[in-house]
């Protein structure tokens, strides 16, 4: 049997293709009604938003920790034009212009950015998980998992930012329009009532995605199973809303992507973050 014949369709059920990698980078994409809920959160907040070349670029101002284009070429080619309207974007709003670059986007907006002086700032692991159609969940002794209530987002915002300080200072209110997403999957963690993590997410119906995001646990109660009981208790909902497959993205090489590899995640693929900086904004620095 020669190579090209040899692997069943039931094998290849997980192959990343185009249409795959748009559902998958649906995870990280701030869509319109996303966008209407962060804003409805705090409506004082500078956030902004921009269809552009078939992505979505999201700029919470200058001092939030993620303003960036995601989703841009994979429907399609990316003219001049297009990236003059995102660079126009982020550049009136005081923060650099950010790419988050699927390997399968359309070659000309490769080429676009390389031909503006672009440069690779940070690589993202997506990592992908087929949902079992039961999911079971049952947490650890000790551990309690609870959803995430208006009156309980404050503590949960509060852990999540503390745990993430040693990789990463990020204020706490900046987690809790996330909480307000439609389909947010939100969650703590609690051991003899304290709360010693938290865990973010969200279901995407129309994608069949159950996407994963700020997961953290508090230092002095990391190895007790608290991640763990977290990631179950998000596939568990994933499940239950029918979802096809999870997706989180990770640092290459990172704790987390360990973490997530252990629970049978893989990596679908890697994707560069290109960032453009204007002189301007250096300067003022």
């Amino acid at each position: 049997m020669s190579e090209s014949t040899s692997v069943t369709r039931t094998q290849l059920a997980d192959f990343v293709d185009l249409d795959f990698a748009r559902r998958l980078e649906m995870a990280e994409t701030i869509s319109p009604d996303c966008f209407e809920s962060l804003r409805n959160y705090c409506p004082t907040d500078p956030v902004a938003l921009l269809k552009v070349a078939g992505g979505y670029a999201f700029c919470g101002g200058p001092k939030y920790p993620v303003n960036q284009v995601v989703g841009m070429g994979l429907y399609g080619e990316v003219t001049a034009k297009d990236l003059d309207e995102l660079e126009d974007f982020f550049r009136s709003r005081g923060v650099p212009s950010a790419v988050v670059l699927s390997p399968l986007a359309d070659e000309s907006l490769r080429n676009l950015l390389g031909e503006r002086g672009y440069a690779i700032t940070e690589f993202n692991s997506v990592l992908i998980r087929r949902i079992d159609g039961s999911e079971p969940f049952s947490p650890p002794a000790g551990i309690t998992i609870e959803r995430v209530t208006p009156e309980t987002a404050p503590d949960w915002m509060r852990t999540i930012a503390k745990g993430f300080e040693q990789d990463i200072v990020v204020a706490e209110s900046v987690f809790g329009g996330f909480a307000a997403l439609p389909g947010a999957t939100s969650f703590l963690a609690r051991i003899e009532g304290k709360v010693v993590g938290g865990a973010g997410g969200r279901i995407i119906p129309e994608a069949r995605i159950g996407a994963l995001f700020g997961t953290a646990t508090l230092p002095e109660y990391r190895g007790r199973g608290v991640q763990t009981a977290l990631i179950a208790r998000r596939l568990h909902e994933a499940s239950l809303n029918g979802c096809e497959y999870s997706v989180v993205s990770t640092m290459p090489g990172s704790g987390s992507q360990r973490n997530m590899e252990r629970r049978a995640f893989r990596v679908a693929y890697t994707k560069p973050v290109m960032t453009r900086r204007w002189p301007e904004l250096e300067v003022e620095k």
